[in-house]
């Protein structure tokens, strides 16, 4: 009889000892699919950083194209952080910029063939007080919308623009001083003087570079683009 109390006893304390050896391992377990969680988490979290770090860097890239010289020479300018050739394809900046549409759209209009369509204004997006002023020329033997033409000309004034609208080589832009310009890209061409200011022009194979001074304002105040 006190055989079988032991036996009963020591069968209980097993199976106490059994339950406690379950438990830690349970909560073992338990800690280990959390440990796993957190990593994950984290391993997810890094790839979003690494996603998001890759996607500024191409944001980057888009906004800060090069030019191919630090001169006139390649006929360049920079509209919105984009590198173009002038005459500029208007569908290269045409997500960043918008022809008005009181010139354009609304009425309809169509450029002639091998004609041209002067003084249409070019608005940036997101900006109404930023805008430049361009000549579209169609260059094909059918009529064209305007927004299938090239840009032939842009003028560029210091109240409706600036270094972030339009920039050239040497980071020459609105406001810049005539030395630094001339230190940049060497005597013009062609220089004129007049009662209210003074004229620096450069010519560049097929491109003409305009740079307008007054003698009252520090700086650039107009800058003309124009393809021959």
């Amino acid at each position: 009889m006190v055989f079988l109390v032991r036996l009963r006893h020591e069968d209980k304390r097993r199976e106490k000892k059994e339950m406690r050896v379950m438990k830690k391992n349970v909560f073992k377990k338990l800690g280990v699919l959390l440990l796993a969680g957190v990593v994950l988490a984290s391993a997810v979290g890094c790839g979003n950083k690494d996603t998001a770090s890759s996607d500024a860097s191409e944001v980057v890239a888009s906004d800060g194209e090069m030019f191919d010289s630090n001169t006139l020479d390649a006929g360049q300018v920079k509209l919105l952080g984009k590198v173009c050739s002038v005459p500029v394809e208007y569908s290269d900046i045409a997500k960043k910029f918008k022809l008005r549409d009181e010139m354009t759209e609304q009425f309809n209009v169509k450029v002639a063939p091998m004609g041209s369509l002067d003084s249409v204004y070019l608005d940036v997006f997101n900006r109404s007080d930023a805008h430049l002023l361009v000549n579209l020329k169609n260059d094909r033997n059918t009529e064209e919308l305007p927004k299938n033409c090239k840009i032939s000309k842009i003028v560029a004034e210091a109240d409706y623009a600036d270094s972030s609208v339009i920039l050239l080589p040497g980071d020459v832009s609105l406001g810049t001083t005539a030395y630094v310009i001339t230190g940049t890209y060497g005597d013009p061409d062609t220089s004129i003087d007049s009662k209210d200011g003074f004229t620096y022009i450069y010519e560049k194979g097929n491109v003409t570079y305009t740079f307008e001074f007054k003698r009252d304002v520090e700086g650039c105040v107009k800058i003309v683009i124009e393809s021959k």
